[in-house]
């Protein structure tokens, strides 16, 4: 797989998600608010909502893509938990997945306020759900690879911050900040590794123990 292609389209995807729900949903995106207001809006801009929907869903495809790269190229392959950690990666993105679609699928037809209240509960509890595995299993594969010294800790340590602040959104939701700035950690790390012209190698430490030995006979 080529790490850095899937690099700038999960980065490209994820500033995208991020900046567009800021900027254009953030009404239908207040769930707090009075459901009135969040209807007429969702009458008037049911394509704008629609595609955000699309686009989040382009976005877990995107952080998954990129982590699925990331394994290929710096874990060992076969090992017990890198198969958890696909597994996990996979179950974190189905309920993402289900939460972002019974949001955009149902949330414009709600007949009123209880109706949209419960549409509301059910995407958030997916989302909340997804976005606690999908922090978990992001911040265990980064953690993973600097144990084991595939790769030292700038190149991972903003994905680590950023999956932790993903953990707690279970407890956290409607309140989006943490996850929020959790999204925009991710982006930056993505677009991060989406810069580099080369990969470092993959045992970077031991390389550099070996460069050492030589240098030094």
């Amino acid at each position: 797989m080529r790490l850095i292609p899937l690099a700038r389209f999960a980065s490209l995807n994820l500033l995208a998600v991020l900046l567009y729900g800021l900027f254009l949903l953030p009404t239908p995106l207040a769930v707090e608010s009075g459901w009135d207001v969040r209807q007429a809006w969702l009458s008037q801009n049911g394509l704008v909502w629609m595609l955000g929907g699309w686009l989040a869903l382009a976005g877990v495809f995107g952080w998954m893509v990129f982590l699925v790269a990331l394994m290929h190229v710096y874990t060992p392959a076969m090992r017990v938990s890198t198969m958890l950690q696909n597994g996990l990666m996979l179950l974190s993105a189905g309920l993402l997945i289900a939460g972002v679609t019974v949001w955009m699928a149902l949330l414009p037809s709600a007949a009123n306020g209880e109706w949209a209240t419960f549409i509301d509960r059910l995407a958030l509890a997916f989302l909340g759900g997804g976005l606690f595995m999908a922090g978990a299993t992001t911040a265990w594969i980064t953690v993973d690879l600097a144990l084991l010294k595939r790769l030292s800790w700038p190149w991972l340590l903003p994905g680590t911050i950023g999956a932790a602040l993903w953990i707690p959104s279970p407890f956290l939701l409607p309140t989006a900040l943490p996850a929020l700035i959790g999204l925009a950690f991710l982006a930056a790390w993505t677009g991060f590794w989406a810069t580099r012209r080369t990969l470092p190698p993959v045992y970077q430490e031991l390389t550099s123990d070996l460069l050492r030995t030589i240098q030094s006979r």
